[in-house]
C-alpha cells in the first residue's frame, strides 16, 4: 500500500514539477515527504570507497532538496567493488496539495505497528510541518558543495534514474554520453528546495 502511495506521489511530483518551470522562484507551501530508497550503484569504470560513495550520494541529494539530516548507509558495499547497494533514508519537500497530504498521511497497518512499537504517534494532516519552498534551477556540475569529478558521471546518471524521480525534481538538461567523456557531469534540474 505504502509503495503504491509513493508511486502515485512520484507522478504527482512530476506534474507539479512541470508547472514549476513556468514560475521558478515563487514560494509555495510544502511538507516533508519521508522515504526509504534502495540505491544500487554499478561501476562503469569508476569505483569508490564505500564512505566516499555514501558522501557523494548524500551531497548530491541535499543539493537537490533533501533535508540535511538524511542518512545514507551501506547495505552491501565493499571498497572499490564494481557493485554497491546503499539505503537512503530522507525527507524531501513536496508541494502541500490535498493529494500529497492525503498520500503522506494514508498510513497502513505496518506503519501503525512500527509507530506503536517505537511509542510514537503518526501525524495527522493538520500536524504536518509546513514551510515555504521554491523551485530552483540547479546545475549539478557547478554545485560547489558536491565536488564532482569526470569519473562521477555514472553515479549522477544512476541517481538521476533511481532516486531523483522520487523527489520534486524535473530534469531540465540531461546528461548525455559526451558529457561523461568531458569534465564534470552536466545535469541541470528544477528542484523544490525548502526556504526555512
Amino acid at each position: 500500500m505504502r509503495h503504491a502511495i509513493f508511486a502515485c506521489l512520484a507522478s504527482l511530483v512530476l506534474s507539479i514539477a512541470a508547472r514549476a518551470a513556468e514560475a521558478p522562484g515563487d514560494p509555495v507551501e510544502a511538507v516533508w515527504l519521508a522515504q526509504r530508497v534502495t540505491f544500487q550503484y554499478r561501476s562503469e569504470g569508476h569505483m569508490y570507497r564505500c564512505d566516499v560513495l555514501a558522501y557523494k550520494v548524500q551531497r548530491i541529494l541535499q543539493q537537490v532538496g533533501a533535508r540535511d539530516r538524511l542518512i545514507v548507509r551501506s547495505v552491501a558495499c565493499r571498497d572499490f567493488a564494481g557493485l554497491a547497494q546503499l539505503e537512503v533514508i530522507m525527507e524531501s519537500p513536496v508541494v502541500a496539495t490535498p493529494e500529497n497530504i492525503r498520500a503522506i498521511t494514508d498510513y497502513d497497518s505496518k506503519d501503525e505497528l512500527i509507530a506503536r512499537v517505537h511509542g510514537t504517534s503518526l501525524p495527522a494532516a493538520a500536524e504536518l510541518e509546513r514551510f515555504p519552498a521554491v523551485w530552483e534551477s540547479i546545475s549539478i556540475a557547478r554545485a560547489l558543495k558536491i565536488h564532482l569529478e569526470a569519473g562521477d558521471c555514472a553515479l549522477v546518471q544512476q541517481l538521476r534514474r533511481q532516486i531523483l524521480p522520487k523527489m520534486s525534481v524535473q530534469i531540465v538538461k540531461d546528461i548525455d554520453q559526451v558529457d561523461c567523456t568531458q569534465a564534470n557531469p552536466r545535469l541541470t534540474v528544477m528542484a523544490l528546495v525548502a526556504r526555512l
